[in-house]
């Protein structure tokens, strides 16, 4: 009996000094100044050149990174805004393949290293072999998708890795995808655009897939994203900028349940073992966006009508049959908007929402929307107090703050000085100002003046512009995406950008506190 209370003692003991030990000789965590290959010399020359693929999974904190591996480039996404390297070391997911650095980032400044994209060399070695990879650190976050083909038009399944940026904790997130090309005129860039679905299941050959729901950067919980090329503007900023301020201003004064704008980050895209560059990941708008009843829903089903040219116009949504019972309302419309003065005065309160047209119209003119002018406008229309009433909402909004079409250059954009004093020419909310359809001059005049205090103020434009050109600059991604992409378009002139946009503001203080007058501008054409 005593010899067991002395061995419990001992054991006591025993826990209590490793307890200590700890506490005053902490374990070391695995850092990258581990990893540090001293004397290479000396063990390179006992190693041997292979073209064999010995790295082909590299984890850093227990994640796999994305790789091009063309170059044998792998990336990590990091804090850029911190001076401080990220804790964790390189390893192989292949057992016997040992990882070293050849090249040692803690004796470079972060911000530096990140904003130019440096390249350090990583050494795989294993049996006597050893091949060079390399690592670059990236401020963005990172979204790579792996298929079994191309992702073309029709739906191809695959898998998806997100990795944040700002974390090492739980910063990964990966799900079952089909995605799909989307956009209209896009589609004839060399840079596409995707639709992504995200599905629960494991296998997407048997048995249903399940919807995978997930907030991603703070946006929606849903399992449908876009992902944007941010292909055809120079600065790879003026969509979101217009969308940003849409969002703090003609998104907020709608009173619904849902948002009347979608939101769109930076990250930077993998596609199937390549670096794909600098894109926006967008919420995509639709019924659940918008908060509409969708058919088979509680009655009266809900509309959403997107206009992409001129005269094409689509219904939204999946619906069993489209017949004219569908597009009754959107004909109504059209309709109105060809009627004469007196018709039209009298009967489109009855039918739009004239504040979120006047919104609209007032958008269109401080942010340039060219583009906007006979297509990318969203009509939702929802089922208020006995009737149906319609709303409006931009979109696609590359073609902004100066940039028109570049008919020379296939689906790119160029820089317009004369279109700076220019009117855009948006015939509804031209409509409502002459006719003062419900006060619309004044109304028009009020808000503008009102805006110019925030959205439209010299300080947001100025904050915001140079805070995406942090985003994308400082992470090093509008550089690699410059290099892949030549055939687009890249201009650092955020701040000549800044001082155009401030002084259109300028102007339109003087030009649209008198919106009747306003409407002899000469208006901008294509």
């Amino acid at each position: 009996m005593r010899e067991k209370r002395m061995m419990l003692g001992i054991s006591l003991l025993l826990l209590v000094l490793t307890g200590v030990s700890f506490l005053f000789f902490p374990a070391e965590e695995p850092s990258m100044s581990r990893m540090l290959l001293e004397s290479q010399e000396e063990l390179l020359g006992t190693l041997e050149d292979t073209e064999e693929e010995l790295l082909t999974k590299l984890l850093f904190a227990g994640e796999e990174l994305p790789c091009d591996r063309e170059t044998g480039t792998f990336y990590l996404p990091v804090d850029m805004d911190s001076k401080e390297w990220e804790a964790g070391a390189f390893t192989s997911a292949e057992k016997g393949v040992k990882v070293y650095l050849l090249d040692n980032p803690l004796e470079d400044e972060k911000e530096i290293s990140v904003r130019e994209g440096k390249r350090y060399r990583l050494l795989a070695v294993r049996d006597g072999s050893c091949r060079e990879y390399a690592v670059v650190f990236t401020g963005l976050p990172i979204l790579s998708i792996e298929t079994n083909e191309e992702i073309r038009y029709e739906e191809v399944y695959g898998t998806m890795r997100f990795l944040l940026a700002d974390a090492k904790e739980g910063w990964a997130f990966e799900s079952v995808m089909s995605g799909h090309i989307r956009g209209g005129s896009s589609r004839l860039n060399p840079k596409k655009s995707y639709k992504m679905t995200l599905y629960k299941e494991n296998q997407t050959g048997a048995g249903e897939l399940r919807k995978n729901k997930v907030s991603l950067l703070g946006m929606r919980k849903d399992d449908e994203w876009l992902l944007y090329a941010v292909y055809s503007e120079d600065t790879k900023l003026r969509d979101k900028l217009s969308l940003d301020i849409w969002n703090e201003s003609g998104a907020l004064g709608i009173e619904s349940n849902g948002f009347y704008g979608y939101h769109m980050e930076y990250i930077e895209l993998f596609l199937n073992g390549k670096y794909w560059g600098l894109y926006g990941l967008m919420e995509p708008v639709d019924y659940k966006q918008l908060d509409l009843t969708k058919e088979g829903e509680a009655q009266p089903e809900e509309f959403l009508y997107k206009q992409k040219d001129p005269d094409v116009f689509e219904l939204k949504g999946n619906h069993a049959v489209q017949d004219e019972a569908h597009m009754e309302v959107l004909n109504r419309y059209l309709e109105l908007l060809n009627e004469g003065d007196a018709v039209f005065k009298q009967e489109i309160p009855k039918l739009i929402d004239v504040d979120s047209a006047l919104e609209v119209w007032v958008y269109l003119q401080a942010v340039l929307g060219m583009d906007n002018i006979e297509r990318n406008i969203f009509y939702p229309v929802r089922y208020e107090d006995g009737q149906y009433r319609m709303y409006f909402m931009p979109w696609d909004m590359d073609y902004s703050w100066g940039n028109v079409h570049d008919f020379e250059a296939l689906n790119r954009s160029r820089f317009s000085e004369e279109i700076w004093t220019m009117r855009i020419a948006w015939r509804l909310g031209d409509r409502l100002v002459e006719l003062d359809v419900e006060g619309a001059r004044e109304k028009a005049a009020s808000r503008f003046k009102e805006l110019r205090q925030t959205v439209y103020s010299e300080r947001y434009l100025r904050e915001h512009i140079q805070s995406y050109a942090h985003q994308i600059i400082d992470s090093g991604a509008f550089w690699r995406d410059e290099i892949l992409w030549y055939d687009s378009q890249h201009s650092e002139d955020f701040e000549g950008l800044a001082d155009l946009a401030c002084e259109r503001m300028r102007f339109l203080d003087t030009a649209l506190a008198d919106p009747l007058k306003y409407l002899e501008l000469k208006e901008y054409r294509e």
